[in-house]
């Protein structure tokens, strides 16, 4: 079964169209048609009913295209393997990632992977975890950054490094003078100090009155925020939702509201300035665990396992 052939056929169902079909394509619908129509005769049977309007796969071709998905399965496989058999000296790996994690964790890592392994093209797919996940489900993507908390009995995972979420307050708002003596100072997050005892964790309640910035309910950090406030008894005034942390600290940089932001968002980033930070909540209401993951039971290439022994030796 040659590739192509697997390609064109699963467009044409897609798109219910051999028109459509062979734009997104990029050749000519005869062509389209004829080829298919070649592998038709191959078969001995019909993969698409044409009596209608438009067009639907038939059973005998929802059975080629489950069969097919198996066939380049096996051969990315195969790629992968001659890879390895090649040294790492060729390859390719694709990282899912949202946009916050490139830009804060996979920089350094991923300049140390191209200078030990620079015949190996590594690519980014960025979107949001779910969606992330889901592409590395259907084999676009070899393994993602994730927090941990994700469903074991698809994904195989390996830790990378706990870090704690810490809550970000305007510089001009008042109540700081109140806090001030549970202020965390930029240099000892960016030392990654935060457990040391003499940084006391604010109880969320004298908050209460203030106005916050929260991720979009999807995200793991928003629902870690939210046990805080429900464990703190009060719900908060909201007055804005951002998709990424890195949003969220601008607003409060800004003066928007307070907002909440994992301690890489502000190791990672250079900011030119800062705003206060804050230990909230206890240890296991405020820290969360980050791993890479990938599809269970895939093979990883060795160029995949040296990709992840690089984040563990420079994020862990």
């Amino acid at each position: 079964m040659k590739q192509n052939e697997f390609y064109y056929i699963k467009e044409v169902a897609k798109h219910h169209s051999f028109s459509k079909a062979s734009k997104a394509l990029g050749i000519s619908q005869p062509a389209l048609s004829n080829y298919i129509k070649k592998v038709e005769e191959s078969l001995g049977v019909l993969l698409f009913d044409r009596s209608i309007s438009p067009i639907e796969i038939t059973e005998f071709g929802k059975i080629y295209l489950q069969y097919a998905d198996e066939v380049i399965y096996a051969g990315d496989k195969l790629n992968s393997i001659m890879s390895d058999l090649l040294n790492l000296k060729k390859g390719e790996l694709i990282i899912g990632s949202t946009a916050s994690f490139s830009t804060g964790y996979l920089p350094t890592p991923i300049s140390t992977f191209h200078k030990n392994y620079p015949g190996i093209n590594l690519k980014i797919i960025e979107g949001k975890v779910p969606e992330v996940r889901e592409r590395c489900l259907i084999g676009e993507v070899d393994m993602f950054l994730s927090d941990a908390d994700i469903d074991d009995e698809l994904f195989d995972k390996e830790i990378l490094f706990d870090e704690r979420i810490i809550m970000v307050v305007p510089k001009d708002l008042e109540i700081n003078e109140q806090i001030k003596d549970y202020r965390v100072p930029l240099e000892e997050i960016v030392k990654g100090n935060l457990s040391d005892k003499k940084y006391r964790s604010l109880n969320l309640k004298v908050m209460k009155e203030q106005n916050f910035i929260l991720l979009n309910e999807q995200q793991h950090i928003r629902h870690m925020v939210d046990r805080m406030f429900e464990n703190a008894g009060f719900k908060p005034s909201v007055v804005m939702q951002v998709p990424q942390t890195i949003t969220g600290l601008a607003m409060s940089m800004a003066g928007v509201g307070i907002s909440f932001v994992a301690e890489s968002t502000i190791k990672y980033n250079n900011l030119e300035e800062h705003p206060y930070y804050y230990k909230v909540g206890g240890d296991k209401e405020a820290i969360r665990t980050m791993c890479i993951a990938y599809k269970k039971g895939k093979y990883i290439p060795n160029a995949g396992q040296k990709f992840i022994e690089i984040l563990k030796e420079q994020l862990g």
